[in-house]
């Protein structure tokens, strides 16, 4: 039975997204809205809520993350040892080069849900990339349950390790002469939350040398020099590229296309806060509803 509150947060929602446009290989830490979107009159009515308290309270949340790692653990022997690329764009397999692991990493190794809770409660409904960039800085994101333990088995068997992520480079104010303070930042947070040194060529952010939203290019640049053996993400276009043209259905086929990779050289981490699945849907996002 749906409550009151549910009903609310359905209804709202479809009014924010019914104004939504996104890049769908952006991946913004709570979802854009139009400025015409109405304000929520409370937080407590926020459409965001629910999943951010998912993410943050569920028991069920952390099992699922535990359990895409623990899938993956099982999955490695054999992208070790069968031939084949994680990556669409290696198409020679990337055969007789060392191997290497592709990781996104908001929502993927780090959870932001504070900076999603933070927005909620300030009523911050439109994507504000300063406020997203305030807690970049502060580089006090906290793991996704199972991915240290992951990574520190990849390291063990020798294999590369590489971060890709749409956190995007941009000056501050205070340091207009850094072009990406957000990669030391990131790294930091990274260190400090147990995954290690990384080295500065293992993490590709949004902008980084000219680098687009989508990720195509900078798996191509791994590709150059290793066997890229798994990909980690919590969006379609962690694994492939993908556009915002094409929807719901579209993103099935495509998704049935490569059915084989998925679960064993490509693993989904659970992400019920924002996507670019959002952007696929149609308007009004009612329609996207099924009732039977």
């Amino acid at each position: 039975m749906t409550s009151p509150r549910s009903a609310l947060v359905v209804a709202l929602t479809g009014l924010l997204l019914a104004g939504c446009s996104i890049n769908v290989n952006d991946r913004p830490a709570s979802p854009p809205v139009s400025a015409a979107a109405p304000q929520a009159s409370s937080p407590t009515h926020d459409p965001r809520l629910n999943a951010t308290l998912y993410m943050q309270r569920s028991e069920e949340l952390r099992r699922l993350s535990e359990q895409a790692y623990a899938l993956a653990t099982l999955r490695l022997g054999d992208a070790l040892a069968k031939p084949g690329s994680a990556a669409l764009e290696q198409s020679d397999g990337g055969q007789g080069k060392p191997p290497a692991a592709i990781f996104d990493v908001d929502e993927t190794v780090l959870d932001n849900s504070p900076h999603q809770a933070r927005a909620i409660l300030a009523g911050k409904l439109e994507f504000d990339v300063g406020f997203w960039d305030e807690w970049v800085s502060e580089r006090a994101a906290t793991p996704m349950p199972g991915a240290l333990d992951f990574v520190a088995e990849l390291r063990r068997r020798n294999i590369r390790v590489v971060f890709i992520t749409n956190r995007e480079c941009r000056p501050r104010a205070n340091a207009p002469a850094d072009p990406c303070p957000q990669i030391q930042d990131t790294l930091v947070n990274l260190k400090n939350v147990g995954f290690g040194d990384v080295a500065a060529s293992d993490l590709m952010l949004k902008g980084q040398n000219g680098w687009p939203s989508d990720k195509a290019s900078r798996r191509m640049e791994v590709a150059k020099t290793h066997r890229i053996i798994m990909s980690f993400g919590d969006q379609f276009s962690d694994m492939m590229t993908v556009t915002r043209r094409q929807g719901p259905d579209e993103r099935r086929t495509l998704s049935d296309a490569h059915a084989a990779m998925w679960g064993t050289r490509w693993i989904v981490i659970p992400n019920p806060s924002y996507g670019a699945w959002l952007d696929a849907l149609p308007d009004p996002t009612t329609s996207a509803l099924r009732t039977r």
